[in-house]
């Protein structure tokens, strides 16, 4: 159960719907946003098998749920969710970049950024994909779907749980299928019903970017909270 609310809670990521918007404007979507999975679940399926061989066996998760890496990891990880949830809450990272570009148009080093660029997060993540290469969203794919906080906790409780290597394997590949939802549900809409699926698809891009900042919240405390606790009953 707890793994199911870690992927539901990965899958929210907003920068997987804004690099699928980019590819849905461009000339093949079905193949650039197939790419773009292929590279996304090759990266983050693979270093999520790295990860949990890893830790299998580790003496820091020998005693299960009780181990002190189970429930340490939960409650730093969780603090950080909430603190996060704060920062947000209080634009605190709104006036982190504006100290930060006061700082690089002082040293004359401000460069302008569009839209898409603040919404990918990364330019020259965000040029590879508008190019239309197949090759370059593969490979853009495996630099921006590195594990994030949620993926690294399921990853963990996935090592400290007895299940066989097959097992393993399927419960991480399951867990990529639930945090991918947001570029598989478009490619497959795109075969089944391309232009519906653009307009829902720009329309959900537009509501979270209207709503980003209230999502993320609910998304830190969410994890937060829900790390926190469970790390206190497994103290």
């Amino acid at each position: 159960m707890s793994l199911l609310v870690l992927a539901f809670e990965a899958a929210l990521y907003p920068t997987l719907l804004a690099a699928v918007v980019i590819l849905l404007s461009t000339e093949r979507p079905v193949r650039l946003i197939a790419a773009y999975l292929a590279g996304g679940m090759t990266i983050s399926v693979g270093l999520g098998i790295v990860i949990v061989l890893a830790l299998d066996g580790s003496s820091a998760l020998a005693s299960g749920n009780g181990s002190l890496l189970s429930w340490t990891a939960d409650l730093a990880i969780g603090g950080l969710a909430l603190l996060a949830a704060v920062a947000l809450a209080t634009h605190a990272d709104e006036r982190w970049r504006a100290r930060r570009r006061a700082r690089q148009q002082a040293a004359g080093r401000s460069a302008p950024r569009d839209e898409a660029v603040e919404a990918t997060g990364e330019p020259w993540t965000q040029r590879m994909l508008a190019r239309g290469s197949v090759p370059l969203v593969f490979v853009a794919a495996l630099f921006v779907n590195v594990p994030g906080a949620a993926y690294l906790i399921a990853l963990k409780d996935i090592a400290a749980g007895d299940h066989s290597t097959a097992a393993a394997f399927a419960l991480i590949l399951l867990f990529n299928v639930i945090m991918f939802l947001l570029a598989e549900i478009p490619l497959v809409g795109l075969l089944v019903a391309p232009d519906r699926t653009g307009a829902l698809v720009d329309d959900m891009n537009r509501w979270l970017r209207d709503h980003s900042r209230q999502l993320a919240i609910a998304v830190c405390l969410v994890l937060g909270i829900y790390l926190v606790v469970r790390g206190l009953t497994r103290a």
